[in-house]
């Protein structure tokens, strides 16, 4: 393993982390330079849709040209908040100490539920293939850097990088890196993430906009 961490988190007391746009560009440089102590990546998958974001971000954040490519995961969304009535209105009101305990609760909820998650999610197999398929027609060795916004069960960032091993050819290096892992131990651990224990909101975030 190749991870960077920060001191031990307490995954059972999660802080609450707003990342406004220029606080999410800077935690995006923030990994980047992280990254770059040990790994010099030469292809950013990104996760969509978080992920996607974070890899552009972090490409932006670059000396030099870092292409990105984009990987299409269908998991478990936040959906189900949007058809809440009122909800938005509601937490754009709420003191940002009443929203953070929100945020925290809605974790404890639904921790247990994504530990336990069996069925992997549905990767775009087209786009795994334009990803392979890019990497072949590139003299040299590739390294491969998978980006996504957080960690929680560990099983999307299993399922894409598995993926990617079996589809990508020999030599491809690949590594993973997200901006916070939230629950202890998940079933695949990133080796660069910017923080443990913590849980992001970001500019996209469905309680961002106040």
């Amino acid at each position: 393993m190749y991870m960077s961490r920060t001191p031990p988190a307490d995954f059972a007391r999660p802080s609450v982390r707003t990342l406004d746009q220029p606080a999410f560009d800077i935690a995006c440089a923030n990994l980047l330079r992280m990254v770059a102590t040990s790994y010099a990546p030469t292809l950013l998958v990104g996760v969509r849709t978080g992920g996607l974001v974070v890899a552009e971000a972090m490409a932006r954040a670059a000396e030099g040209r870092l292409p990105v490519m984009p990987l299409t995961c269908r998991r478990a969304s936040t959906a189900t908040k949007s058809r809440v009535p009122f909800l938005h209105e509601l937490l754009a009101v709420l003191p940002r100490g009443a929203v953070d305990a929100m945020r925290v609760l809605e974790h404890r909820l639904l921790s247990p539920r994504r530990k336990k998650q069996a069925r992997p999610p549905d990767v775009d197999h087209g786009e795994a293939g334009a990803i392979a398929a890019l990497l072949s027609c590139s003299p040299g060795d590739n390294r491969l850097l998978v980006v996504d916004d957080a960690v929680d069960s560990g099983v999307t960032l299993a399922t894409v990088t598995d993926l990617l091993r079996t589809n990508c050819p020999a030599p491809t290096e690949i590594r993973s890196a997200v901006i916070t892992v939230t629950l202890e131990a998940p079933r695949a651990e990133p080796d660069y993430a910017l923080y443990h224990g913590v849980l992001c909101r970001f500019p996209w975030s469905f309680d961002a906009a106040r």
